[in-house]
């Protein structure tokens, strides 16, 4: 015969029974400062990312420490059942700290490019100038330039 499943706490074993325990205000206060301290990073790799060359290690050490106090400022979150608004606008939050990371890394990975271009830029006085020194960036400065090579650059060409 078939038996009812038991029902009520001692069938959730998984699930605490009674009411859920509210965050203590020491707890609330922690996040509260992580958050804060997490939208100020993310400010600075915002400003950081957009100075010229040296300066843009900045960007990157800000964003990659706004990384890391948002993924805390999320779990604390997540943890207090803090409202879905709040944790939704902190993972946006870590998603464009995510961004900076990854665009201010490739600028700082390229660098000789990144630098032409930047030098490009503070030169280039007209329109069309600009427009030079963006078209250098989009090739890499020549590393994807394509240019048709004929058979006596060839090494190994038998013409």
């Amino acid at each position: 015969m078939n038996t009812p499943a038991p029902s009520g706490p001692a069938a959730r074993p998984g699930k605490p029974s009674g009411p859920t325990p509210q965050p203590s205000e020491k707890e609330i206060a922690a996040t509260r400062t992580l958050l804060r301290v997490f939208m100020l990073l993310l400010l600075g790799a915002l400003l950081g990312s957009s100075f010229p060359l040296p300066w843009k290690v900045l960007g990157l050490v800000f964003s990659l420490a706004a990384l890391t106090v948002g993924i805390l400022a999320l779990v604390s979150l997540v943890r207090q059942k803090a409202p879905a608004m709040l944790r939704i606008s902190t993972t946006v939050g870590l998603v464009a700290s995510l961004f900076l990371t990854l665009g201010t890394g490739a600028a700082i990975l390229l660098w000789p490019i990144t630098e032409r271009y930047e030098q490009c830029m503070a030169t280039a006085l007209t329109s069309k100038a600009q427009r030079q020194c963006e078209e250098d960036l989009r090739n890499l400065g020549g590393l994807l330039e394509t240019r048709s090579v004929t058979p006596q650059e060839i090494p190994w060409s038998t013409s």
